[in-house]
């Protein structure tokens, strides 16, 4: 369908135009239909044609007629009919541009392929906004970073309570201990002192007795004390057994059988049974 528009009579501020009629192709037409009722009332010729041409080279450079229906399509349903005083200025600043960033895809803020937001457009909102509130900030006298009003000395306190968390603390020194270095029983886990015969085995010494018996020192023995002297009555005094020297068999029992450990030194239970027994539980 091809529209035609004489352009003899009618042209604005008293001109007229003598030159050919406009004529516009169907897909121009289909993009201003929306918008007929206000093309209708451009009395001037040459803003009609330059509407048209706008259109047209908006076509040309890759803008899809969908897209250009759409514009004038929403443009229109935001304004008032009473705020279109020109209608022509209107088409030409108002319904044709498109608006967005510098992206080429972005329609007044949305991707037009993709119908999602545009983040580019959401940061420069989000920066003019900023701008604003720091220029209303800088008028009343405030903080431009918090909106706080300043202290006595004229600094914000949040501002100081910033620099003074941002700046790195003293932290003292870890002190070395003094003496043997320390390490850990390959068996038990326990903290010893890495001396004597730790520093081959890396063992504790009640792990060591009881892991390598041939290896370990004998056991200390017990020294027969005498009695003191005891008037004569007819019954001898009587004296403490003597400990005697060697391997002795642990007392305690393992799930109802006796247990075949070797006892401690001047003990009678195994390493494991006396835990036990300085833990509270009985074996």
């Amino acid at each position: 369908m091809v529209e035609n528009r004489g352009s003899g009579t009618g042209g604005g501020c008293g001109s007229s135009h003598t030159g050919p009629r406009l004529a516009m192709s169907p897909e121009i037409y289909t993009v201003l239909e929306p918008v007929h009722h206000l093309l209708a009332q451009v009395t001037n010729a040459f803003v009609a044609r330059k509407i048209a041409r706008e259109v047209g080279r908006q076509i040309t450079v890759g803008t899809s007629a969908e897209r250009l229906r759409h514009r004038p399509t929403a443009r229109l349903t935001g304004t008032m009919a009473d705020q279109i005083r020109d209608p022509g200025r209107w088409l030409l600043g108002v319904a044709l541009p498109r608006w967005g960033c510098g992206y080429a895809d972005c329609e007044s803020g949305t991707i037009w392929r993709t119908r999602t937001a545009c983040e580019l457009c959401a940061e420069i909102v989000q920066d003019k906004a900023a701008a604003r509130e720091r220029a209303c900030r800088a008028a009343a006298g405030l903080c431009l970073q918090h909106g706080t009003r300043p202290g006595p000395f004229g600094r914000c306190n949040d501002c100081d309570l910033e620099t003074m968390a941002a700046r790195p603390a003293d932290i003292p020194a870890r002190r070395t201990v003094e003496g043997p270095e320390q390490g850990t029983c390959a068996e038990c886990g326990a903290r010893i002192f890495m001396t004597g015969p730790a520093l081959t085995d890396s063992l504790c010494k009640p792990c060591r007795q009881e892991l390598h018996p041939d290896t370990a020192s004998a056991p200390r023995t017990v020294a027969v004390v005498p009695a003191p002297a005891q008037p004569r009555t007819g019954t001898p005094a009587p004296v403490e057994p003597v400990e005697q020297p060697g391997p002795r068999i642990c007392q305690g029992r393992e799930q109802g059988a006796p247990c075949t450990r070797e006892t401690l030194p001047l003990r009678r239970l195994c390493r494991r049974h006396m835990v036990r027994q300085i833990a509270g539980v009985v074996a």
